[in-house]
């Protein structure tokens, strides 16, 4: 069977018009706010008149700002300044940040020169740079350049946390994926190279009963083993592989052979690793071929107990070893733990009848 394919590896990123969108949008908001903060108090003053000036002067400061963001972010991460360097980053930091701030309050006032001033706009004032007019913003800059860095740093140190969280996650279920993969890739020859031992007895004895047995063991590998990336199936498809099986082994025991299969209808959309049945019908057979009893009888039981599913195997048989050897039932109790964790998985105990081996599942519903 081939094998799923690993699981992609996937980080969600905002694309660079997202980005640049969710930027400018909260510029917008910053530069309203602000706007209406300084207007309301100019109403109170019976300064009403002048609220065009005051709303260029808000966005023009703002919307250089947030073009400035993306400078400041690289820079941070470029240079960390909490890092292991940060004797040397720190100053270069503070050197960045006021070359930011300069670049800054130089577009913001010659922008105001522009939009106010030249077109001569109600309360226009002199926009024209001085060394006062960078002293006086350079504050601000430092503490706007700082609150930047610090939400840069915190939020990449998050980012970086749940990354590797992820990854450690991805990584787990690839290799519970590729554990399971070597277990059917394990069980697949364990279950054929069985049956074709089956047939070469049968060749001399009863070589048209081998003949069938190879036709049925056709179907059930084509039904069986068909390309599926899924590790689970329903109940009703389990028990179809087993009757294919058992159509097998009835060429085999003719009519010593007696299976019991007692499953409701409500249960056949049951969940279930593929391939489970058969393995542990196998076993029992294996443990019930004994020469001395005239039939070799099967009792298979499943049943729902509140949110597990219990699947009973029972056999009858003198045998006294009631620890689950065969590779298939092996192979079953390995996929069930990688399938469904604690909790869940298989058991065999010795009861009057012969040996019982009980599985438990989750009870979860095929939706389909």
């Amino acid at each position: 069977m081939p094998s799923a394919p690993a699981p992609t590896r996937h980080r969600r990123r905002f694309t660079p018009t997202q980005l640049w969108g969710g930027l400018l949008a909260m510029a917008t908001a910053i530069s309203l706010l602000l706007f209406l903060d300084r207007y309301l108090g100019r109403l109170a003053n019976d300064r009403a008149g002048e609220w065009l000036r005051v709303l260029i002067e808000e966005s023009t400061g703002t919307f250089t700002a947030a073009l400035l963001v993306p400078v400041m972010v690289w820079a941070v991460r470029r240079w960390p300044p909490f890092g292991a360097r940060w004797k040397t980053h720190l100053p270069l930091q503070l050197l960045i940040a006021m070359a930011v701030g300069f670049v800054h309050t130089t577009t913001t006032y010659l922008l105001r020169d522009l939009l106010i001033a030249s077109p001569g706009v109600l309360g226009a004032g002199n926009y024209a740079l001085s060394p006062n007019r960078y002293l006086l913003a350079l504050p601000t800059g430092l503490i706007v350049y700082a609150v930047v860095a610090a939400l840069t740093t915190v939020i990449d140190r998050y980012r970086g946390a749940r990354n590797r969280e992820l990854e450690a996650v991805e990584l787990r279920a690839e290799l519970t994926q590729a554990q399971l993969l070597a277990l059917q890739r394990q069980l697949e020859p364990n279950f054929m190279f069985n049956t074709l031992r089956t047939i070469t007895q049968l060749v001399y004895a009863n070589p048209k009963a081998a003949e069938e047995m190879i036709a049925r063991m056709t179907a059930l590998l084509k039904h069986s083993l068909a390309s599926d990336a899924s590790h689970e199936t329903t109940l009703a498809n389990e028990l179809r592989v087993l009757d294919l099986y058992l159509d097998i082994m009835r060429l085999r025991y003719a009519e010593r052979l007696f299976v019991q299969v007692d499953a409701p209808p409500e249960l056949a959309r049951a969940i279930l690793p593929r391939f489970l049945l058969q393995p542990l019908v196998e076993n029992a057979l294996r443990h019930g071929d004994d020469p001395a009893m005239t039939l070799v009888a099967v009792r298979v039981i499943v049943r729902s107990e509140g949110d597990s599913l219990i699947i009973r195997v029972r056999d009858h048989s003198r045998c006294d070893d009631q620890s689950p050897q065969s590779v298939g039932v092996v192979n079953a109790a390995a996929r069930i733990a990688q399938l469904y964790g604690p909790g869940y998985g298989l058991s065999s105990e010795r009861t009057d009848e012969g040996i019982e081996v009980t599985v438990r599942l989750p009870l979860r519903m095929d939706a389909a």
